[in-house]
């Protein structure tokens, strides 16, 4: 049976160097659990948030801040902006901080929670470029009027998202800052004034300082993930499973389905119980979608089906292979010259975020 091991003193390291890293007194980090807390299991990965002084939380989807908030009483903010009455209606009641991107939202809102005799908090999310949710930055009128129409909503934030913070280009995310800061001013000169103002991911907290305004969303930085910027992050995440069979294959053999791998001289090689039903190779997905240039996606996907998955595991401080196609419950490793035996304790670093929830998360 695989798990996932969490070391909670590295974790805790990651906290105090995201907590420590804006020095104003009063900024506030919306700690992004959505994805089961990024693969690192959503309760106890909050638990030990709160624990170190973490008390403001963001997800994604109405399930997952309703299901959070069964176990924690601090606030949870709702990213994605919902406009199905009964939905709203649980959220509500739920004391969930909700998204609005629309007058058509905001109204609903309005109208429910003033059947539900309640207040309602909320975050103003704008379009600055992503294209995904958000009022278009360009209408500020709408929006002020938006929030001087519906007396019930507490507009407490406003935000946006930057969509290519990982860039070395850092041109886009610049106009991006200062279309959402227009519209702030334009807002503010209607003298409403928002608590929270944020438009900061992990990697935009860790690259742009100067933009951090006084809030940001963090998430996959607190598993030590902070694609392209040099930070004192550490690695959350250690694989566990067992080496369930060691065989010797002879030069010639074929290794997995589609007869995949051949081996190119005689082979040590051992079958690990798990796969991708566990979410072990489906970053071999990520890294293809990462690619801009499709020549080279097809090529790597070529490459794939000749010679197997080209996967890589850092297995006791070794770079070991993956051959073959790696199958729903196994995995092929060659451990040639090698002391591994049957029934050993296999360890590797694995980004828990691909890792299947159904997976025992064990904190230690």
């Amino acid at each position: 049976m695989s798990e996932l091991i969490i070391n909670k003193n590295d974790l805790v390291h990651n906290i105090n160097i995201i907590k420590n890293y804006e020095k104003e007194e009063n900024y506030t980090i919306f700690a992004v659990v959505k994805g089961n807390a990024y693969g690192l299991g959503v309760n106890e990965f909050t638990k030990v948030l709160i624990d170190n002084g973490i008390n403001n939380f963001a997800v994604a989807s109405s399930t997952e801040a309703i299901n959070l908030r069964k176990n924690i009483k601090e606030k949870i903010l709702l990213l994605t902006p919902y406009i199905n009455e009964e939905i709203l209606s649980n959220l509500i009641k739920n004391d969930i901080t909700l998204t609005i991107d629309s007058v058509k939202g905001a109204g609903l809102v309005n109208e429910i929670s003033k059947k539900l005799n309640k207040k309602v908090y909320a975050h103003i999310k704008i379009d600055t470029g992503l294209s995904r949710y958000g009022f278009d930055y360009k209408n500020y009128k709408e929006i002020i009027n938006m929030i001087k129409e519906n007396e019930n909503i507490i507009f407490e934030g406003i935000y946006s998202h930057f969509s290519n913070s990982l860039a070395s280009d850092n041109s886009f995310s610049n106009i991006q800052y200062e279309r959402l800061i227009n519209v702030i001013e334009k807002i503010e000169k209607e003298k409403i004034t928002f608590k929270y103002k944020h438009i900061c991911n992990s990697s935009g907290f860790f690259k742009y300082k100067d933009k951090h305004l006084n809030a940001a969303r963090v998430g996959s930085a607190f598993s030590g993930c902070a694609t392209g910027i040099k930070t004192d992050l550490k690695k959350i995440g250690l694989f566990h499973t067992k080496l369930t069979k060691v065989r010797n294959i002879k030069k010639g053999d074929y290794v997995g389905y589609a007869n995949s791998y051949i081996a190119k001289k005689d082979m040590k090689i051992g079958i690990l119980e798990t796969g991708y039903y566990d979410g072990v190779g489906l970053e071999l997905i990520t890294q293809r979608f990462k690619f801009k240039s499709k020549l080279k996606n097809a090529l790597l996907s070529l490459k794939s089906l000749i010679k197997g998955d080209n996967m890589t595991l850092n297995i006791d401080g070794k770079i070991i292979n993956v051959i073959g196609q790696i199958g729903m419950h196994d995995v092929v490793i060659d451990i040639t010259g090698l002391d591994y035996k049957e029934d050993d304790d296999i360890y590797f670093y694995y980004r828990p975020v691909y890792i299947n929830e159904n997976v025992k998360r064990v904190y230690k």
